[in-house]
């Protein structure tokens, strides 16, 4: 049986940030049963993050691992510096110009990219272009006036 190839979404972050753009995002995945990884070149982001995924909703949390932590595998999502090695995953979001690598076992890949950011900008281009040339199909999302995303072209 062939599996289908992995979508890639691309978030064009322009008025939100990634805080407040990524938790809701990996809840939908926990919510389809999925395992998800958000890799960064950046130690200090996923630190950040980790601090923030526990607290980001009130009675609420995101069960995940901090990056390098023991056992990090047995959570749902981990926190990764591209450098690593990662178990399988349903999910990979990409942060701060990370690149995904093999897309085996992957559904879906979440390129969230700051639209202020030129340096951001031309590495999403190149991702997009990356992925046409491979004939997976992109998908770009933008947020609205109304803080809704929708899917554009």
């Amino acid at each position: 049986m062939t599996q289908a190839a992995a979508e890639i979404w691309f978030y064009h972050l322009e008025s939100a940030s990634v805080e407040e753009t990524l938790p809701p995002l990996i809840e939908k995945c926990l919510d389809r049963g999925w395992r998800a990884h958000v890799l960064s070149p950046s130690a200090e982001r996923l630190q950040a993050l980790d601090t923030h995924l526990w607290t980001w909703k009130p009675n609420s949390w995101l069960p995940h691992h901090s990056p390098g932590a023991d056992m990090a595998h047995l959570a749902p999502v981990q926190l990764r510096e591209v450098s690593q090695d990662t178990a399988p995953a349903e999910a990979v979001f990409l942060l701060d110009g990370a690149s995904w690598g093999p897309l085996e076992g992957v559904s879906r890949v979440f390129v969230l990219f700051d639209g202020r950011d030129p340096d951001n900008v031309s590495h999403a281009r190149q991702q997009w272009r990356v992925a046409k040339e491979a004939g997976l199909l992109p998908t770009y999302w933008r947020q609205g006036e109304d803080g809704r995303w929708a899917k554009n072209g």
